[in-house]
């Protein structure tokens, strides 16, 4: 075998299940992420009633639009962070310098993190201390990402979400306001 097809039977052999095939082992680190996602994945809203332009109308005054945004931000929470997630995603593979600055950082702080505990460098008669190694790390990755302009794209999305997240919760109707779900309420 070439060398390139042994790395990549060993590389598959670490990612994939013997017993079964195709399916993917995860860390165990991951499985408290993999829950989390899974919960916020039950809570998100269908999309149609999310989009459902029928119930939107304009806010009557300042307090129906408090109302609206205090029912609607939490009963959509889950939608606006997936749409806030979408921002991000987008605005990192449209800055390539951006997505090499996140990978390179990214990168070194993994490696960093992987080490051993204690573990010195020596770089031409230069010991470095694994605090060293994060100093000279973060000195390496904050510029890299000041230049790769990551401050704007924060203020971007932060400005467009709560944008949109502000204009969808006070324009969509409560249950109650369209006519449909009417509360009973019975005096005796």
């Amino acid at each position: 075998k070439q060398w390139y097809q042994r790395r990549v039977a060993i590389t598959a052999g670490g990612l994939f299940n013997k017993r079964s095939m195709g399916s993917i082992t995860i860390p165990p680190q991951l499985n408290s992420a993999k829950e989390w996602v899974l919960s916020k994945r039950e809570s998100l809203r269908p999309w149609q009633e999310f989009g459902n332009y029928n119930r939107a109308s304009k806010p009557g005054n300042i307090s129906v639009i408090s109302r609206r945004v205090t029912h609607n931000v939490s009963y959509y929470y889950t939608n606006y962070a997936f749409i806030s997630t979408l921002l991000v995603v987008y605005c990192i593979i449209s800055s390539p310098l951006l997505l090499l600055a996140i990978v390179v950082s990214g990168t070194a702080c993994y490696l960093l993190s992987t080490q051993k505990e204690g573990k010195t460098l020596q770089i031409g008669g230069h010991t470095f201390t694994p605090k060293d190694q994060a100093v000279v790390c973060a000195c390496i990755s904050l510029p890299l990402l000041f230049f790769a302009s990551a401050g704007t794209v924060i203020f971007w999305v932060i400005g467009l979400t709560c944008s949109v997240v502000g204009v969808h919760a006070s324009m969509m109707q409560l249950p109650n306001e369209d006519g449909t779900e009417f509360e009973m309420n019975e005096s005796v």
